[in-house]
């Protein structure tokens, strides 16, 4: 939704410092992605997949939302906002080969989580 008054845009504020660090405030963490604004990682990942049933055969993994490097836009979301290991810098996000590993396959666990709902967090 765009709010204009007096041609000043309003944009809702969008907190996530104050999130936990489980899989479930990591499904509704919120950041900007060629698949839309302000859009949590759960809303995400339902929208890749409803966009791989409407085009099937279609559907490109390589560009679903038109660009490529699309699975940086949740990498990058999810390290900087501390749910995988990364290098993060002001304007870039770095993964070296074994932090890319984890981060893919704490998507993975994401991808469960939203079907399945998240394991129990173990308490020690």
């Amino acid at each position: 939704m765009k709010v204009l008054i007096d041609d000043v845009l309003y944009v809702p504020v969008v907190q996530n410092a104050a999130v936990g660090k489980s899989m479930v405030d990591a499904l509704e963490l919120r950041f900007d992605s060629d698949a839309g604004d302000n859009r949590t990682v759960r809303e995400y990942l339902y929208e890749l997949l409803a966009l791989l049933w409407r085009e099937q055969e279609g559907f490109s993994g390589k560009r679903p939302f038109g660009n490529s490097g699309w699975e940086y836009e949740l990498l990058d979301a999810l390290g900087r906002a501390g749910f995988v290991d990364c290098d993060v810098q002001e304007d870039e996000v770095f993964f070296d080969d074994g932090e890319k590993a984890a981060a893919m396959r704490y998507v993975e666990g994401l991808i469960v989580a939203c079907f399945f709902g998240a394991p129990q967090e173990v308490q020690s």
